[in-house]
């Protein structure tokens, strides 16, 4: 199992809302910009931002002067924020294995497969906790 393509695209429309914002050509981004603007299907980004906002990163409103902005600022959001909103904990790997062959060599294999795994996703998920937007924006402005 991997990860959706709707967790790249959260990071990439929070980078854009909060670099618009930032710049002051907003308040609030309206939402069918960014999806226009950033090529992405209109309920894919109906749907990101309905996680990120319910996961408290961003905050929306309507009307003609409506759209969506941070509700934190910049240098308080992780790119592992971004992913718990959008994946809810699901594993990146799936190790429940079900081979046909039995015994300790087996067993251990599935273990040790396991281990790696799960390591290697909480290393990524040290790497996202150590990359705020605000890290992301400010390599951008550079």
């Amino acid at each position: 199992m991997s990860y959706s393509l709707s967790f790249t695209h959260a990071i990439l429309a929070i980078i854009y809302v909060a670099d618009k914002v930032q710049q002051g050509m907003y308040d609030f981004v309206p939402i069918q910009q960014i999806a226009h603007d950033l090529n992405i299907p209109a309920s894919s980004t109906a749907a990101i931002f309905r996680s990120l906002s319910r996961a408290g990163l961003i905050e929306t409103r309507e009307g003609a002067k409506g759209g969506v902005r941070l509700a934190l600022p910049a240098e308080q959001v992780e790119v592992l924020d971004i992913l718990r909103a959008i994946e809810q904990e699901r594993p990146l790997f799936q190790t429940q294995l079900q081979p046909r062959v039995t015994g300790d060599k087996p067993t251990r294999a599935q273990q040790t497969i396991a281990q790696i795994l799960t390591e290697a996703e909480q290393a990524m998920k040290r790497r996202l906790a150590a990359s705020t937007i605000n890290d992301i924006l400010n390599d951008l402005n550079a």
